[in-house]
């Protein structure tokens, strides 16, 4: 299991804000989703909500992905950036 610090976790969390303002500066049909990171044949995937961000619907979609079995592994709506670190370290802790 990976233990993250809090300047990991900082680092972490800055990745995730740049991904989403990439997914949300480019027009709805344009791009779908983001790539976070690699890990052997798995990414964490970003991927935009369909609904523009309003109280109590998510901003994004995160996924871990396996290439190799063309499956999602894993899941999670995020509401706020800052859940989405836990969510990205639980991610990486599954593929490590």
């Amino acid at each position: 299991m990976t233990d993250f610090n809090s300047s990991e976790r900082s680092l972490t969390e800055l990745q995730i804000a740049r991904a989403y303002v990439s997914l949300s500066s480019n027009p709805e049909d344009d791009l779908a989703s983001v790539l976070l990171t690699t890990s052997g044949s798995c990414e964490i995937r970003m991927f935009r909500s369909p609904k523009v961000h309003l109280d109590g619907v998510p901003l994004f979609w995160l996924e871990l992905y396996d290439n190799s079995t063309k499956m999602s592994l894993d899941g999670f709506l995020c509401y706020r950036i800052k859940d989405a670190v836990s969510v990205f370290e639980d991610f990486v802790s599954q593929v490590s």
